[in-house]
């Protein structure tokens, strides 16, 4: 395929901004992760014949005013970002400096912010076009018409800024059923030893199996694929052996919403990684209702050293109120399938929901401490947009109007604590540290990690999660309230 002159730089923002209420110190100690993403639309626009360029502001720990002169350096035509709503301040500086720098360059933005406000995000002039739902079909096209130097503003799937400033929304793109048409990401182009994270080995990488999620759960906004679509499992532990053999990669973090869907699949995909013999570890996302001894002790032969799982709740009746579809039963037997078969594990939980009483919230802190799990993160419910939680929180008069929407258009604010009637937010986040408190501080706890092999990096690990966990602990404590009982205080 001949060379193209089309140039597209992509910028990943630094993520500092998605790390309340955590210290930049803090946040950094919990990891820095490559731009899947970026990277897979890099490789795709790539493999068509464009000139790429991929600057990750995290990871390099620069800010957009840093990253001016590599954008005149290459001089981009088009310049492609994505977009976390937590993120949004963020991404309108880096397009601000682009468009000071380059003011030519078209400014492409998408991601899941765009899937919810694409409309309302173009108010912002530094955005030329925004690309709803996958991105790969649609940025082709916009590169291609860029290349041929045709109109751009009617492309599928993308909502345009007009020379007269009007916005306008386009019909949607369809699903590509195919996704394994699409090439492994750009690895080439990010500076794989530089990531980290508090309980992964270095070098590590991280990979998607699938898109798509049927479940609903009422606090998550994945918004736009319900319908699953699997990539090959050769191709998979293809791209697994190519980071292995090139990098030396010694764990991969497969970030699926859902990995052990399909036991079939989990069979083939461990199956192709022991006939390879390929020497890595990975860890994955699951629900509890996918988890069987079977698929465990296959994918734990095949390198398996850690399963997350969204708990969220303590009790039946709140799982239900989240329309989480499991129930505790169910959460104890796969934990405890994971326990018994070396893996180690690591529980999600949310602190408050709408229609939760405070011993939901105590349960919920005792059934974490008693699961046996090696890691528990704990987070206060957040009415994240386009969710159940956001609707019933707008409804009940939660937060204030159609705050994200807002938010989008001011392009920030302060992010409202999600406050019901039984919960202030300073309640909330002093359950929050309870519950952090009370899980890691346990003997028990630290002597099973002091018993596994790996002693050091145990250690390790544990040192910085003390970090974080003082970091927790003082964002809170600088402002106290009675009646949770966390020693002498309870904390906010």
């Amino acid at each position: 395929m001949s060379k193209k002159n089309t140039r597209v730089m992509f910028i990943k923002y630094h993520e500092a901004a998605d790390q309340q209420p955590l210290s930049k110190k803090a946040a950094e100690k919990l990891g820095i992760f490559p731009s899947l993403a970026l990277g897979t639309l890099a490789a795709w626009i790539r493999q068509n014949g464009y000139d790429v360029d991929l600057v990750d502001l995290h990871v390099e720990n620069m800010y957009p005013k840093d990253a001016a002169s590599r954008v005149r350096d290459y001089d981009p035509h088009i310049v492609a970002l994505t977009a976390k709503t937590l993120g949004w301040p963020a991404v309108i500086e880096i397009a601000q400096m682009v468009r000071a720098t380059s003011p030519e360059t078209l400014i492409v933005v998408g991601g899941p912010q765009l899937s919810i406000y694409a409309e309302e995000s173009l108010s912002w002039e530094c955005f030329d076009l925004a690309v709803v739902g996958d991105g790969e079909d649609t940025l082709l096209e916009i590169c291609d018409r860029i290349e041929s130097g045709s109109e751009w503003t009617d492309i599928q799937g993308t909502v345009a800024r007009l020379s007269n400033g009007d916005v306008i929304k386009n019909p949607p793109r369809p699903l590509s059923r195919d996704i394994n048409k699409y090439p492994m990401t750009a690895w080439d182009l990010m500076p794989l030893g530089d990531y980290h994270c508090l309980t992964l080995l270095r070098p590590f990488a991280t990979m998607v199996t699938t898109r798509g999620c049927p479940w609903h759960c009422g606090y998550c906004s994945q918004v736009y694929s319900e319908k699953l679509r699997f990539r090959d499992v050769k191709l998979v532990v293809d791209e697994m052996e190519y980071l292995v053999d090139n990098y030396g990669i010694r764990e991969i973090v497969f970030f699926d919403e859902t990995f052990t869907i399909g036991k079939k699949r989990m069979r083939n995909f461990s199956e192709e990684i022991l006939r390879r013999n390929l020497k890595v570890k990975f860890n994955i996302r699951a629900r509890v209702d996918t988890v069987d001894r079977e698929i465990v002790r296959l994918l734990k032969r095949a390198g398996l050293r850690s399963i997350h799982m969204g708990v969220e709740a303590g009790t039946d009746r709140v799982l239900k109120i989240m329309n989480k579809q499991i129930t505790r039963e169910q959460t104890i037997e796969a934990f405890r399938i994971c326990r018994e078969e070396g893996v180690d594990t690591r529980g999600y939980f949310m602190v408050g929901y709408y229609d939760a009483a405070p011993q939901d919230v105590e349960d919920m802190i005792d059934f974490a401490s008693g699961l046996g799990l090696d890691w528990a993160s704990f987070s206060v419910a957040t009415a994240l947009p386009a969710t159940d939680l956001y609707r019933v929180a707008q409804e009940r008069g939660y937060v204030d109007g159609d705050f994200w929407k807002q938010y989008t258009i001011d392009g920030g604010g302060a992010i409202p604590q999600l406050e019901t009637e039984t919960f202030s937010a300073e309640q909330l986040r002093a359950y929050r540290t309870k519950a952090y408190m009370k899980f890691y501080l346990r003997p028990d706890l630290i002597r099973r990690k002091l018993s596994k092999s790996e002693g050091r990096a145990e250690l390790l690990e544990m040192a910085g999660g003390a970090q974080v966990l003082g970091e927790i602990i003082k964002s809170t404590i600088r402002r106290a309230v009675p009646k949770v009982g966390i020693g002498k205080w309870a904390t906010v």
